[in-house]
């Protein structure tokens, strides 16, 4: 088994966890240069009012000057790591495949974190609308739509969140659209089963069994960024991919004669604006 630094153990643990995270790439995304500083920090993002034109009643008249209006949303973001030690003896003489052996669990670990501050948000979102049924998800779904158009929410951007039960309701319609999501990144593509009235609908069993969020990506935001590659560490490197960073740390514990792995990240995510949500349940969902 080749020998792995800690920059190409990075970099693989980011191509791992790709295919794992689905959410974050749904939704707004702070960029990482925006926020920095300790865990359970938070980050203030500025959230710009919708504004209204006026006339000028004749020509030459005084016109009035509108001051321009934010809203403040606060993020919060959390230390997700995975951490754990690799012994001589198992470094030796049992691992075949560190990648796949050490790194894949770890790196999915840190993603579900990771993917989970996104789904917390839409998890304890309200209902809206809990009396969906395989028969009524049409008229609930188009309900949602026209609760979104109505709140002068784009039409592009717009996704549908389904859990594995949502799915399968979705999945017997007979106009659930195949799309074509070539561009889109690899755990997105992966997640995507189709487009519905307006919707491209992504599936993630991260959410609550039974349940499904119509939004528009501006209607949530997530942070994410790599700690610090600290200075007393023998080999540590960060990576980015997909949108998400890493940290990965390498070193040797000579009092148990091991090796240390740690995969971190900090990620966080908030409600924008609850007029670009809208959750649904199937009828008994919890």
């Amino acid at each position: 088994m080749a020998l792995l630094t800690a920059s190409s153990i990075s970099s693989l643990a980011v191509e791992l966890l790709a295919r794992s995270v689905v959410l974050p790439g749904t939704v707004a995304a702070i960029p990482g240069t925006e926020f920095a500083g300790d865990n359970g920090d938070t980050i203030t993002v500025r959230v710009r009012q919708p504004r209204t034109a006026k006339t000028q009643a004749t020509p030459g008249a005084t016109i009035t000057y509108t001051p321009l209006d934010e809203t403040a949303v606060s993020v919060t973001v959390e230390h997700l790591y995975d951490a754990t030690r690799v012994s001589d003896e198992q470094l030796t003489l049992e691992l075949v495949d560190f990648g796949a052996q050490v790194l894949q669990p770890m790196a999915a670990a840190v993603a579900a974190g990771a993917e989970d501050q996104v789904a917390g948000v839409m998890n304890a979102l309200p209902t809206d609308d809990a009396t969906v049924t395989a028969s009524t998800v049409e008229d609930a779904v188009l309900a949602a739509r026209e609760a979104l158009g109505s709140a002068n929410v784009p039409t592009g951007d717009r996704y549908l969140a389904v859990s594995p039960q949502f799915a399968t309701v979705l999945l017997r319609l007979d106009n659930l659209s195949d799309v074509s999501a070539a561009g889109s990144p690899g755990a997105l593509r992966d997640a995507t089963i189709g487009r519905y009235r307006g919707f491209n609908v992504v599936e993630s069993n991260a959410l609550t069994a039974g349940t499904a969020v119509a939004y528009h990506r501006s209607g949530i935001v997530w942070g994410n960024r790599a700690p610090a590659i600290p200075d007393g560490a023998a080999s540590a490197a960060a990576s980015v991919s997909q949108g998400i960073a890493l940290r990965t740390v390498r070193d040797f514990d000579p009092s148990v004669l091991s090796d240390v792995v740690a995969i971190s990240t900090f990620a966080g995510a908030a409600l924008v604006d609850a007029d670009r949500v809208f959750k649904l349940a199937l009828t008994g969902s919890s």
